[in-house]
């Protein structure tokens, strides 16, 4: 039904999702860091480890995409074909009861 091939990705929309999964991850490290060693890290502390893993996470996925950006053209990009779900029965199949089981 449909048929189509990734050759470029947006840069912008890769970035973002990146950077939110990042300090998603951050938080959970800098929340883990705080409850094991609460003097060394603290709040501050876990503010700037889920920060630092945000944008690194988000600058890692704008050098992924810069690679797959550059190689795809040359690679054939990535092909999509997405078909229709058959449609859902209307039969209406009746439920089995299980065995009974002896009690001694």
């Amino acid at each position: 039904m449909y048929h189509t091939t990734i050759i470029r990705l947006p840069y912008k929309q890769i970035f973002c999702i990146m950077f939110v999964s990042g300090i998603c991850l951050g938080s959970i490290m800098g929340l883990a860091f705080a409850l094991i060693s609460p003097a060394s890290t603290g709040i501050s502390g876990g503010t700037f480890i889920a920060l630092l893993t945000g944008l690194s996470s988000g600058f890692l996925g704008l050098i992924y995409t810069a690679v797959f950006n550059t190689l795809a053209p040359t690679l054939g990009g990535i092909t999509l074909d997405i078909k229709e779900l058959p449609a859902p029965s209307t039969e209406i199949v009746p439920i089995q009861q299980p065995p009974e089981i002896p009690w001694h």
